[in-house]
C-alpha cells in the first residue's frame, strides 16, 4: 500500500476541497490548503503513522473514479443485464466504462440478486455510479482519517452525491470482494 504525507494533502485532494476551489499551484497556495484542510478535518491530524492507502485510491484521479464506478456496477450486475439497447450500451461505454459492459453482464453476480438492494440507481450516470461506488469502497475502510483521505480523493460533488445514494449495509467481506474485482477488471486505467 501507497503512504500519503499528510502535508501533502493540497496535492492529493481534489481542488474542489481546497480553500478557494482552484488548485494550488504556489508554494504557499499549498500550506494555506494544507492548513485549511487539516483544520477542517481534525482527525487528519490525530493519526499516529502516515496510513497505508488502498490500491484503488493511489491511482490516477480518473482511474480511481472509474474502479469506483466499476464497483457499483458489479454491485448492480443484475440491473446492468437489462442494460441491450445500442444506444444504453453505448452511453455505457462512453459515460462508465468503456471495454466492460459485456464483461460486467457476463460475470457470475449478475444471475444472483444485486448485492446493493436499498438503492434505485441510474446505471448511465457517471456521478452517481462513482457515488455510489464509493459508498461501497468507504465500506471496505475502517479508518476515519483514512475514510477522510479516499473522500478527499474525489470531487466534493461525488461525495455529497454518496449521501443522496443512501447508506451502504453490506457486509464488509462482500464490499471487498466487489471492490478487488472491479480493480481487477479496469486494470488501474483511465476512460
Amino acid at each position: 500500500m501507497t503512504r500519503i504525507a499528510i502535508l501533502a494533502l493540497s496535492k492529493w485532494a481534489h481542488f474542489s476541497w481546497l480553500p478557494r476551489g482552484e488548485r494550488a499551484l504556489t508554494e504557499w497556495a499549498q500550506v494555506d490548503a494544507n492548513a485549511d484542510l487539516l483544520a477542517r478535518y481534525p482527525q487528519l491530524t490525530a493519526m499516529q503513522t502516515t496510513p497505508a492507502m488502498p490500491p484503488f485510491a493511489v491511482l490516477p484521479r480518473p482511474a480511481c473514479a472509474k474502479v469506483l464506478r466499476v464497483t457499483a456496477a458489479l454491485a448492480h450486475a443484475r440491473l446492468l443485464r437489462r442494460v441491450i439497447s445500442a444506444r444504453a450500451q453505448r452511453i455505457f461505454e462512453i459515460r462508465i466504462a468503456p471495454h466492460l459492459l459485456h464483461a460486467i453482464q457476463r460475470d457470475l453476480r449478475g444471475e444472483q440478486v444485486d448485492v446493493d438492494q436499498n438503492v434505485t440507481l441510474n446505471v448511465l450516470d457517471r456521478a452517481e455510479m462513482t457515488a455510489a461506488g464509493l459508498r461501497v469502497a468507504l465500506r471496505t475502510i475502517e479508518d476515519p482519517a483514512l475514510r477522510v483521505l479516499v473522500e478527499l480523493r474525489l470531487p466534493r460533488a461525488v461525495v455529497r452525491g454518496m449521501a443522496d445514494v443512501g447508506v451502504c449495509d453490506m457486509r464488509v467481506e462482500t464490499a471487498r470482494d466487489l471492490l478487488d474485482a472491479a480493480y481487477a477488471l479496469a486494470r488501474g486505467e483511465a476512460c
